[in-house]
């Protein structure tokens, strides 16, 4: 699927003026209507821009329908950030206008939540009742936190390191805990940690 950066400058041309109609006068406009819209004589010209929306992602088109085509309207999901907050000494108040994606955590096909238990990697930032969003993955990274099935019965998060091609290190974030090593056979990586919610 092409990209809307990816557009050529005609197609360009012909989504803004399908979202301009739209907007003025609240319906989608005509292939006849398009290409005088955007200074061509073609129908079929502007047929050929609108299939190229189509696959690109862009518009939806409708067949059995007179004015059958339709944009897409893509709603982002974030949190405005208002500044920043020490955790340690105090710092002075900065607003800035960054914004906070969310949508890749929540919509991502690949990615679920758990719901933590216990206490092993609190030095992680990851307490008891917290939510981790995970993303699926067959592959460790040694920085990231993991969800790993160990004899296909017991889910846990912890970091991993690699000891050999047949040993695997659990290692938890909480001194309390003690670091554990499995064959590489009794472990199942099921993701890593990418977001987190803790609600109060």
């Amino acid at each position: 699927m092409k990209e809307y950066s990816t557009l050529t400058t005609k197609e360009q041309k012909t989504y803004d003026f399908i979202v301009r109609y739209s907007k003025k006068y609240g319906k989608y406009p005509l292939l006849t209507e398009i290409a005088k819209g955007i200074g061509i004589t073609s129908k079929g010209v502007a047929h050929r821009y609108v299939k190229s929306l189509e696959k690109a992602g862009k518009i939806l088109r409708f067949s059995n329908k007179h004015r059958g085509i339709s944009t897409i309207e893509k709603k982002s999901l974030f949190l405005k950030s208002l500044g920043r907050i020490a955790a340690g000494g105090p710092i002075e108040a900065i607003s800035d206008q960054q914004r906070i994606e969310l949508e890749y955590l929540f919509t991502n096909k690949k990615s679920y939540a758990l719901k933590v238990k216990g206490e092993s990697m609190i030095d992680a930032g990851i307490n008891d009742g917290d939510w981790v969003i995970i993303e699926e993955s067959k592959k460790f990274y040694k920085s990231k936190v993991h969800v790993i099935l160990v004899d296909n019965q017991d889910v846990t998060l912890k970091y991993i390191e690699k000891i050999s091609s047949e040993e695997i290190k659990l290692i938890p974030a909480n001194k309390a805990y003690k670091e554990k090593i499995y064959s590489v056979e009794r472990i199942s990586i099921q993701g890593y940690v990418v977001g987190q919610v803790r609600i109060y």
